[in-house]
């Protein structure tokens, strides 16, 4: 504790996914080299879009792809690399909680397909359709990956962080 009480806290490692690549000797590299991160957008359309260009990162491969399941593997991949540096172990059972900033886990395009093909009542439209959708049970799994808060619990999961996720 300091001369004030407070609990110390020291940062031992360190882990980065960026537009411009995986862990930190890899962003510096690009980073010193001047090459930028923002390039067109491949993932979606952008025909009739103001904006084509974005900072995507296009280094991890997630199947299927959400956003969620990518926020996820950044911040595996981050953590990962921090845990090497603070020379820690990687198995699950980290001795602290977790701390991550993660943006909002949303339903995107595929999912709200998804969701309106079920088949219905035909004059059901809108809100009556999704709530029938979710009455069925065949979409928990779509329910717990996009919860407020989803990405940071799956992370605390795998790694085995104490007590619950603050994101």
């Amino acid at each position: 504790t300091d001369r004030k009480g407070r609990r110390v806290v020291v940062v031992t490692g360190m882990g980065i996914v960026t537009s411009l690549g995986r862990g930190k000797a890899e962003n510096w590299k690009a980073l010193t080299a001047g090459r930028s991160g923002i390039r067109r957008i491949t993932r979606f359309p952008t025909d009739g879009l103001r904006t084509t260009i974005a900072g995507t990162v296009d280094c991890l491969d997630v199947e299927p792809y959400s956003a969620p399941q990518l926020c996820i593997a950044m911040a595996l991949t981050a953590a990962e690399e921090a845990l090497r540096e603070a020379k820690l172990p990687q198995q699950p059972g980290f001795p602290g909680p977790l701390y991550l900033a993660t943006p909002p886990a949303e339903l995107e395009w595929p999912q709200r397909k998804a969701l309106y093909e079920l088949p219905g009542s035909p004059d059901s439209g809108g809100y009556r359709r999704l709530l029938a959708a979710a009455r069925t049970g065949q979409f928990r799994s779509m329910f717990e990956m996009f919860q407020f808060c989803s990405v940071a619990e799956q992370v605390a999961t795998r790694l085995g962080t104490r007590g619950l996720p603050v994101s």
